[in-house]
């Protein structure tokens, strides 16, 4: 058996953050786009034939309606996806964002401790093949670094997660830095699977994410977000 793991090259990671109607990108973008999709599209399918047994169509629009999806991509193939959504609570309709449906009211009034404008972070996806992969760092964790990078760049005042349980999701988000709201929680979207609702703050996001000795890496695969450094980004936007 060989038990020799992988050692990740972050110089051959990619990351790109892409609207989630395919329009609003530039051009240049939109294969990488059409690549996210299908990672997307083809994991998840796979997973609720696998593991539930549904043979249901799974519809694009919980892709392109999406604000922003997060993409990674190593040497050329797209390995992992997150979507993220803007929502203030001081709109009626954040309130009845079917994100929420698993939400109590206890749980909802953690997560807003710190203010009303809240990231939705959704869709945790890494492709079936990487997942087997044995490496120095497993595929999940670089993707959770990512998505602690975009929230910590952001102006929200909490992240959401909905964690599966059974996939140690819950334990992994605590790791990062996440605050536990409500635990072993039935999840409709996913069957009734149990789920952690669990809010990340900024405070104790960044003090976990400089302690990561991955951090640097994150950080310098960020710098060239897109294809180009994301300082000029953010001078331009």
């Amino acid at each position: 058996m060989n038990d020799k793991k992988e050692i990740i090259d972050f110089d051959k990671i990619d990351a790109y953050l892409l609207f989630g109607n395919m329009k609003n990108n530039p051009k240049n973008l939109h294969s990488i786009y059409q690549k996210s999709f299908r990672c997307w599209h083809e994991t998840w399918t796979d997973y609720f034939n696998n593991e539930y047994k549904l043979n249901a169509k799974l519809n694009s629009n919980e892709f392109t309606r999406q604000d922003e999806i997060l993409a990674l991509f190593y040497q050329g193939e797209c390995f992992a996806v997150t979507f993220f959504k803007e929502v203030n609570w001081g709109d009626e309709t954040a309130s009845l964002d079917a994100y929420f449906n698993s939400w109590s009211a206890e749980a909802l009034l953690g997560l807003r401790q710190k203010g009303d404008n809240i990231l939705i972070c959704s869709q945790f996806t890494v492709a079936k093949k990487f997942r087997q992969q044995k490496t120095d760092i497993r595929w999940k964790y670089i993707l959770s670094g990512f998505n602690m990078k975009r929230f910590l760049e952001s102006t929200a005042d909490a992240m959401t997660g909905t964690m599966r349980v059974s996939k140690g999701m819950g334990r992994m988000s605590v790791e990062a830095g996440a605050t536990p709201l409500s635990l072993n929680v039935p999840c409709p979207d996913h069957e009734g699977e149990a789920v952690d609702l669990v809010a990340f703050f900024h405070q104790e996001v960044e003090t976990v994410y400089l302690k990561n000795p991955y951090h640097p890496k994150f950080d310098s695969v960020w710098d060239r977000l897109n294809g180009r450094l994301y300082s000029q980004l953010r001078l331009v936007a």
